[in-house]
C-alpha cells in the first residue's frame, strides 16, 4: 500500500510540475505588450528650439510612428499626424534616412513673400 501512495504522490507532483511549466511559458508570452516611448505628444515645437530628432517607425513593440525631439537637454514627443510632424517625416524620407543630413529637416523653409523682387520692365513715364 505504501507503494501506491508514493506512486500517486509522484503522479500528482509530476502533473503540477508539468502544469507549472505550461503556465510559465504562457505568462511570458502574454507579458509582451505595447511599449511606446511617446505617451504624451505635442502638436508643435518652435523650429529654432529643436536641436535633434529621431523618428521611430512602427514595429512589433509599438504600433505607431514616434517622433522624439530633443530641445536642449529635454526630450519631447511630436505628434506624427500634425503639420510639423508630417513635414519632418517627409524630409526624413527625402534625405533617405541619412543621419548627417538631419540638420536640413530642422530648419523651416523660408517663404518667398515677394521681397527683393524687382520688375524687369519699368513703366515708361
Amino acid at each position: 500500500m505504501a507503494f501506491r501512495t508514493v506512486q500517486a504522490t509522484l503522479s500528482l507532483l509530476s502533473l503540477f510540475l508539468f502544469l507549472n511549466i505550461l503556465t510559465d511559458n504562457v505568462a511570458v508570452a502574454m507579458s509582451i505588450r505595447e511599449k511606446c516611448e511617446c505617451v504624451k505628444e505635442t502638436g508643435f515645437v518652435h523650429w529654432r528650439r529643436i536641436t535633434d530628432f529621431e523618428i521611430k517607425m512602427a514595429d512589433a513593440l509599438c504600433n505607431k510612428v514616434q517622433i522624439i525631439i530633443k530641445l536642449g537637454n529635454k526630450l519631447s514627443c511630436l505628434n506624427p499626424d500634425s503639420n510639423q510632424g508630417k513635414k519632418l517625416r517627409m524630409c526624413w524620407t527625402w534625405i533617405k534616412f541619412n543621419e548627417r543630413k538631419k540638420i536640413v529637416c530642422m530648419q523651416p523653409k523660408a517663404k518667398n513673400r515677394g521681397k527683393g523682387r524687382q520688375k524687369k520692365r519699368q513703366k515708361k513715364q
